[in-house]
């Protein structure tokens, strides 16, 4: 080969070496270019696998055979199987020696880097397993079946395998193996075998696959403007309608809405998509109504469906060509769980104009991205309908201090409840309240109360910022920090700003044609809190630096062709993440990836399930808890065995919905809020499966009957069924800032 110095590299596009094969051009990097050059090596974005048990020299690429664990270690279980055990220790030592000389040799030298960590890999999972549990441990416990030992799924199951190869008949063992005679060596090292090719197809190869051959094959997943190819073909126009709570921008979004033809309205919540459909239809505009769990085609005589539709921004049909599409409440694009939604549909929707409604702070953000869809940006900015003040002193005599019309805001259902049933007992005020794990339909029944005047005083979280409609004078903070499920955080002043801004609310027009004097109030509960809501509302904006997304199913089916099959879904997940968090525009990060695992965790290795159900049932409503995950992996299971199910087929607690119950306050308000999301999950996958997930109208009926007994539950509340403290909470809640709510149990433990 040509010896090439750097100063001639530096001239030589970096396409001219693509047609270049693997090992001529990793031989020509390692020797001749410069080093300090950015992105001269293919493998400049792939990541190397790390060691936390391996011994060091093992890393350094000393081959070894035998395992060397440190008897005097006290990280060392007592009784380790590798150490006591002569005949296994002696047999399992055989069998690595087969695989390392039968699995490392005979391939590329790319194939030979990938085997090598596979091998290091391996080694890895057996110090890791073998110094946590004794032989004992291991067979008094462990199960071995054939299923997970031909086709295995969890390396840290490994050694467990390893030490229940008697659990399988010898028989069995023949017909696996194909021969008649076979020793323990053979088993140790088909099994050894199995977990090799397991790890380097689902974890090495994805890891060390140069992410620029992905692109040179068309394929950039680092830049997620190019995932939706058929609307970058569209010259599109972005209208951005900003400015804070109460000041019309939804409303002259939707005046430009109603006088198209073909148009979508995209709202935050069902609640929202479901009042402008009822507001459409009660003028006289034709509308379809599109949520995840609720679908209503509002038909011609023809059985043409109109051509406006209201929904979640999650239903938008990205395959589908609008004249206009609005986007409420843009500035969720941020948000860790669900602002994928919103980021997909303004990359993704094939829309001549999309109206987008939301907070100033979204504004630089979204010019970074209109900059990569070349797609033309207009900003309308409204100014708030009437007056904020923040309240120069704090509630005067505390609770007693309160008066109708005020709304009084908390972070956890425990203190919600708690002020509820404090306020009902230290006043005469009736009292309504708001928090995110209500069902909608519920929270619009409290909200209904409340703005009658039926009730006087409504206590809600943060969950009123967004998508109800509430006559309030007052907002009245009981704490500036919130438990965001990991510790105690400050409310950001973009909280701030939206729940205070919920305080009086735009009451239209007078008889004459001018305004009506609309003056919100907030304040706090006591001075150190009303100084950090001052500071909040009066802050300046803070701009959102990335927005968040989600793979598509189509770039997901592309990608899967460059790895092997049987490519885990979290596998390909981490991709995604990786590289979007090494993409050169940094606008972008993935949606949490923990959550969505354990989601995906569920369902990932049930048989019969196709990937687009895996994909799909990745963006399931699931909330992770044990009621919940328990019959959502029955759910899965419906799916991978394609039987048909109505919601009573499936072991519920139905007997737990009798009206006497209400009143018993054993059976725990948050029992009915689970056992509504579970029923919410059932509608939503029959709006995908209405073939498997059957008698969608039974389902409505549990529904609403499941809406009642928490609304009664809350009205005949005597006492707070979350009064436990969570310990881990408190530990993290003990900043001098949160002191006073901590002694006034106004503490927010969580959401």
């Amino acid at each position: 080969m040509l010896k090439l110095y750097p100063s001639l590299i530096r001239s030589i596009p970096l396409r001219i070496f693509r047609d270049v094969s693997p090992v001529i051009w990793t031989r020509f990097q390692s020797s001749y270019v410069d080093k300090s050059l950015p992105f001269t090596s293919p493998k400049w974005l792939v990541n190397k696998p790390k060691f936390m048990h391996l011994p060091e020299e093992e890393q350094r690429g000393v081959s070894v055979i035998p395992l060397k664990f440190d008897p005097k270690d006290s990280k060392l279980v007592e009784n380790n199987a590798y150490l006591n055990d002569d005949e296994f220790r002696k047999n399992l030592n055989n069998a690595l020696t087969l695989v390392h000389s039968n699995l490392l040799t005979g391939y590329t030298e790319f194939d030979v880097s990938n085997s090598n960590a596979t091998w290091l890999r391996l080694r890895e999972f057996l110090y890791q397993e073998l110094s946590r549990y004794s032989h004992k441990s291991f067979s008094s416990s462990s199960t071995l079946t054939i299923s997970s030992l031909l086709k295995p799924t969890n390396p840290k199951e490994l050694v467990q395998h390893l030490l229940s190869v008697d659990q399988i008949s010898a028989d069995t063992w023949k017909s696996i193996l194909q021969r008649q005679e076979f020793s323990t060596v053979d088993q140790y090292y088909f099994i050894l075998k199995n977990y090799f090719s397991f790890i380097k197809e689902q974890e090495i190869i994805p890891q060390m696959t140069p992410s620029w051959s992905l692109v040179d094959r068309g394929l950039d997943i680092s830049n997620p403007s190019e995932w939706f190819p058929e609307a970058r073909k569209l010259k599109r126009t972005i209208i951005m309608h900003v400015g804070p709570t109460n000041s019309g921008k939804t409303y002259n979004a939707l005046q430009k809405l109603k006088n198209c033809p073909r148009g979508y309205y995209a709202g935050p919540l069902r609640l929202l998509a479901r009042e402008v459909y009822d507001r459409f239809q009660n003028e006289g505009i034709r509308c379809n109504l599109l949520t995840g769990e609720e679908v209503i085609e509002d038909l011609d005589a023809m059985g043409n469906p109109a051509g406006l539709t209201s929904g979640t921004v999650e239903m938008i049909p990205l395959n589908r060509d609008f004249d206009i599409c609005v986007l409420d409440e843009v500035q969720m694009l941020s948000e860790k769980d669900r602002g994928w939604a919103w980021t997909n549909a303004i990359l993704g929707v094939r829309a001549k104009e999309i109206h987008l409604c939301g907070e100033e702070s979204v504004l630089p953000l979204m010019d970074k991205i209109v900059k990569l869809t070349g797609d033309t940006l207009v900003v309308n900015r409204y100014e708030r309908l009437g007056k904020l003040e923040v309240e120069h002193q704090p509630l005067a005599n505390g609770l007693k201090g309160l008066k109708s019309g005020d709304c009084v805001i908390a972070f956890s259902k425990k203190s919600i409840l708690d002020l509820k049933l404090r306020i009902e007992k230290e006043t005469n005020l009736k009292v309504a309240v708001v928090y995110g794990s209500l069902p909608p339909e519920t929270r619009v029944k409290q909200a209904k109360l409340f703005n009658s005047g039926e009730y006087d005083i409504l206590v809600a979280s943060d969950a009123i910022g967004m998508g109800l409609n509430l006559s309030i004078n007052r907002v009245v903070f009981t704490a500036s920090y919130k438990f965001n499920g990991v510790e105690v955080v400050p409310l950001t002043f973009s909280n701030i700003k939206q729940i205070g801004g919920r305080a009086g609310r735009f009451k239209g027009k007078k008889a004459d044609g001018s305004s009506k004097e609309s003056i919100g109030h907030v304040t706090a509960i006591d001075e150190d809190i009303l100084r950090d809501v001052r500071k909040g509302i009066n802050a300046p904006i803070q701009y959102l630096e990335k927005a968040v997304v989600w793979p598509t199913d189509e770039l997901v089916n592309d990608l899967l062709s460059y790895y092997p099959p049987g490519m885990k879904l979290t596998v390909l997940l981490n991709k995604f993440k990786t590289d979007i968090l090494k993409s050169s525009t940094k606008s972008f990060e993935l949606s949490y990836i923990d959550d969505k695992s354990k989601v995906v965790s569920t369902f990932e290795d049930m048989r019969g399930l196709t990937l687009k159900d895996k994909l799909r049932l990745s963006n399931a409503p699931v909330r992770i808890n044990p009621m919940v995950m328990n019959i959502f992996k029955k759910f899965c299971e419906t799916i991978a065995e394609r039987r048909t199910m109505s919601l009573l087929n499936y072991p519920l607690p139905f007997l737990m919905l009798h009206s006497r119950h209400i009143k018993d306050e054993n059976v725990s308000l948050e029992f009915y809020e689970e056992f509504h999301q579970l029923i919410n999950l059932y509608c939503w996958l029959h709006i995908r499966y209405p073939n498997l997930f059957v008698d969608y109208e039974s389902a409505i009926d549990i529904k609403n009957h499941c809406e009642m007994m928490i609304f009664k539950k809350l009205e005949f509340l005597k006492k707070n069924p979350y009064k436990k403290f969570n310990k881990r909470s408190q530990s993290k809640n003990s900043s001098p800032k949160n002191r006073y709510a901590t002694k006034k149990s106004y503490r927010s433990n969580s959401y």
